[in-house]
């Protein structure tokens, strides 16, 4: 009340302004902070905004503010503006699905529903609440704001933003469980959008399987269905193999043909190291598989100069020539797999048959290259045979051979 009279008084007279400060009075309630007023900032003029000396006014509140009040302002409005872009991505991302959508929506009228024919089915309410997980904690970190008011309006906001994608992300997984029979790499984009982080049912493949020869007899082996329809004149034999117990590891692969029942033959028998045989002529193989892991073996051949190379785990491990050159691999033999064959598809003898477990028997009828090998022991590439191909469907068992699923690159 003083300072109101005071300020009368000195507007009633002829007091000089321009020797003295002037005062200005702004009322506030008793109880509040003056802090968080607004007064006349800096260079603030006397004849108010249309008088010399005028500035343009900072925000409400600005003067009152600490320093680190301003810049958590400041940041919040960044945030702010990197939060609208985000939910922009999303918008995009939301409209180029739900095109994919209304595609698949006008080819499967009349299709019955995909879960009735497969068994599988996501969970709706998982799916978005994890989205709505993932979505906030991409969200910036924000400093608490000192004014209450802002924080919670942005909060609002990004609520509000948030609920609006949620109910899009609803109807993408209510048709994603419906009808739709004829978008499989639409299902799996959405699915890796939505990131729930299901793991969905891998469809298993007719070559994820082993072969298990447990011990020595002459009436257990596998009998590959085809056969040779020509003559080859190079040959690629891979498969993965593991040894079990015992002095030798006996014959994983044989081949007979009319005339010849040691026409192509992988063996390892008694003492002797393993061996190649190709027209009942051998060489040596420096290999070393009886170490009871797994292990990816190939051989080549080529009539021309009888040239031959032995690879273990992609690396290889020996070649040379003089091999049965310029003979030619007979058609019509039988091949069978854990013995060795002393007539056209049988007498076995258990001495030399197959003790441990063997995957993905594949042959070729030229040679592959060295980076090809290396590509199949490490998983890179999945050339499959022209001569034999691995599969359940391609493989007769007999005598109690077992088989297991098993992916050997895993």
């Amino acid at each position: 009340l003083r300072s109101l009279v005071f300020l009368a008084e000195l507007s009633g007279s002829d007091y000089d302004y321009g020797a003295h400060p002037r005062f200005v009075c702004t009322p506030i309630p008793v109880d509040a902070d003056p802090s968080c007023f607004p007064t006349a900032g800096p260079g603030g003029g006397a004849t108010g905004p249309g008088g010399p000396g005028h500035q343009s006014a900072p925000p409400a509140g600005w003067w009152g503010a600490s320093e680190e009040a301003k810049a958590t302002i400041l940041h919040l409005r960044e945030s702010l503006v990197q939060q609208k872009e985000t939910i922009l991505d999303q918008r995009e991302t939301i409209r180029e699905l739900t095109a994919k959508l209304t595609l698949c929506e006008g080819l499967n009228r009349g299709v019955a529903p995909h879960n009735e024919h497969h068994g599988t089915s996501y969970s709706h309410h998982a799916g978005v609440a994890d989205f709505t997980s993932v979505l906030l904690s991409d969200l910036p970190q924000q400093k608490r704001n000192t004014s209450i008011t802002y924080s919670s309006s942005l909060k609002e906001l990004l609520q509000r933003k948030i609920n609006a994608l949620e109910q899009q992300l609803s109807r993408l997984q209510q048709l994603l469980n419906g009808p739709c029979v004829a978008t499989a790499l639409f299902r799996n984009d959405v699915m890796f959008f939505l990131q729930t982080g299901s793991s969905r049912k891998k469809s298993k493949s007719p070559d994820d399987f082993q072969i298990s020869f447990p011990m020595r007899t002459n009436y257990m082996y596998g009998r590959v269905k085809r056969t040779l329809l020509q003559e080859i004149f190079a040959l690629t034999l891979c498969l993965w193999m593991k040894a079990g117990a015992g002095p030798s590891l006996g014959t994983p692969f044989s081949y007979s043909a009319p005339g010849q029942a040691n026409e192509l033959v992988l063996i390892e028998w008694g003492n002797n190291p393993i061996e190649l045989l190709i027209d009942d002529k051998a060489v040596t193989l420096p290999l070393s598989v009886s170490d009871g892991k797994w292990h990816h073996v190939c051989v080549t051949w080529s009539t021309r100069d009888g040239q031959w190379e032995a690879y273990q785990d992609g690396v290889q491990r020996g070649s040379g020539i003089n091999l049965s050159p310029w003979h030619p691999i007979k058609p019509g033999g039988v091949f069978i797999l854990g013995q060795e064959q002393d007539t056209l598809g049988g007498r076995f003898d258990a001495t030399q048959s197959f003790v441990g477990e063997m995957s993905d028997v594949h042959m070729w009828s030229h040679v592959l290259s060295a980076s090809d090998i290396y590509n199949l022991a490490s998983c890179s590439s999945h050339l499959r045979g022209d001569v034999i191909a691995w599969s359940d469907t391609e493989v007769e068992l007999h005598g109690g051979v077992a088989r297991y699923p098993f992916d050997s690159c895993h």
